[in-house]
C-alpha cells in the first residue's frame, strides 16, 4: 500500500513540475524567466512548477519558481494573473494589503503576521511582511520565518518569498527582484 501511494504521489509531482526551460541565467549572474518577466538573484537555479487554481469560475495558473538550501531554506517566486475585473474592484493599496492577509491566512496553521510596510523596488509600490512562527508545541520540524514582498502590475501579481532560518543571501536575492522591460 505505501509504495503504491509513494507511485501516486511521484506521478502527480512529476505532473506538477514543468520543463524549466522558461528559466535562464544572466550575465550578471541572476536567474530570470521568460514567461514570468522577472528576474532575481536566487541562491541557486530555480525550478518550476505550476498549478491549476481557480477562484469562482475564473481559473488561472499559478507559476511557482523555488530555490532550496537544504529543508529549512527556501526561496521563492511565485506570479499569477488575476482573471478580468476582480483586480480593477479595489484601488493596489487595499488590494496589495488584502494580499498580504490572503497570504498569512493561507500559512496561518504555523505562521502569524508579525509586521508589514509598503515598499518601493523601483517604479513598483509593494508590501513587505513578516512571518514569524507560532508558539506551538504541535508544530515539529519547522524552522524560521517568513519574509516576503508582494507587487501587482496590471493583474498580475508577484510574491518573492524566504521562508527558512537566517541566511546572508536573503536580502540579497528579495531586493534583486526586478521587472523586465
Amino acid at each position: 500500500m505505501k509504495l503504491k501511494l509513494f507511485i501516486v504521489t511521484l506521478f502527480l509531482v512529476m505532473l506538477s513540475c514543468k520543463d524549466d526551460s522558461d528559466v535562464y541565467k544572466k550575465t550578471s549572474g541572476a536567474y530570470a524567466s521568460k514567461t514570468g518577466e522577472f528576474y532575481a538573484k536566487f541562491p541557486t537555479k530555480p525550478n518550476l512548477s505550476i498549478q491549476d487554481n481557480k477562484i469562482g469560475a475564473d481559473e488561472f495558473e499559478v507559476f511557482a519558481y523555488r530555490s532550496t538550501l537544504g529543508p529549512n531554506k527556501i526561496f521563492s517566486i511565485e506570479y499569477f494573473d488575476y482573471p478580468g475585473e476582480m483586480v480593477k474592484a479595489m484601488p493596489n493599496e487595499q488590494f496589495l494589503d488584502q494580499a498580504v492577509t490572503n497570504y498569512s491566512y493561507a500559512m496561518a496553521s504555523n505562521f502569524e503576521l508579525d509586521f508589514k510596510e509598503p515598499v518601493n523596488n523601483g517604479d513598483l509600490k509593494g508590501v513587505y511582511f513578516v512571518l514569524q512562527l507560532k508558539e506551538n508545541p504541535a508544530i515539529k520540524g519547522i524552522e524560521g520565518m517568513i519574509l516576503g514582498e508582494i507587487f501587482k502590475i496590471g493583474n498580475r501579481v508577484y510574491t518573492i518569498t524566504y521562508h527558512g532560518i537566517p541566511d546572508k543571501r536573503v536580502d540579497t536575492f528579495i531586493e534583486s527582484f526586478k521587472i523586465m522591460k
